[in-house]
C-alpha cells in the first residue's frame, strides 16, 4: 500500500532540525518567534498544508506552536513527567485534528 493509496486518509508528519545543519547563530530564525511564525504562517499558504509547527530554538523541547489557517496552539510536554516531550502531546493534536477532517470531509 501507498500513500497514494490512502490519499485524504494520510498524514504526512515531517519533521527537519537546524541541528541537522551548521547554521551560524546569528542566522537562525529560530530564535525569533515573531518571524518564525510569520514564516509557519507563509509556509501554510505556500505549500497548502492544514498544519505548521513552529518552534524556538531555546525552547523546542519544551513547547511549539501548531500553526493552523486561523489558530496558533500551544504544544507544552507534560512537567509533571520528568521523561515527557513534546512529541507526544504534538502527535496527539496532529492525529486529533485529522481524524475530524477525515470525519468532516465525508470521505
Amino acid at each position: 500500500m501507498t500513500m497514494r493509496d490512502l490519499g485524504s486518509y494520510a498524514v504526512y508528519y515531517l519533521a527537519a532540525a537546524v541541528s541537522d545543519f551548521y547554521v551560524p547563530w546569528k542566522s537562525m530564525l529560530e530564535t525569533d518567534s515573531k518571524t518564525l511564525l510569520e514564516k509557519a504562517e507563509m509556509a501554510l499558504k505556500k505549500y497548502r498544508m492544514h498544519m505548521v509547527v513552529a518552534n524556538e530554538l531555546s525552547t523546542c523541547k519544551e513547547e511549539v506552536t501548531a500553526v493552523t489557517g486561523n489558530e496558533k496552539i500551544l504544544v507544552s510536554r507534560d512537567k509533571t513527567q520528568s521523561d515527557s516531550d513534546v512529541e507526544e502531546p504534538l502527535i496527539e493534536l496532529t492525529v486529533g485534528r485529522h481524524s475530524t477532517y477525515v470525519k468532516d470531509s465525508d470521505l
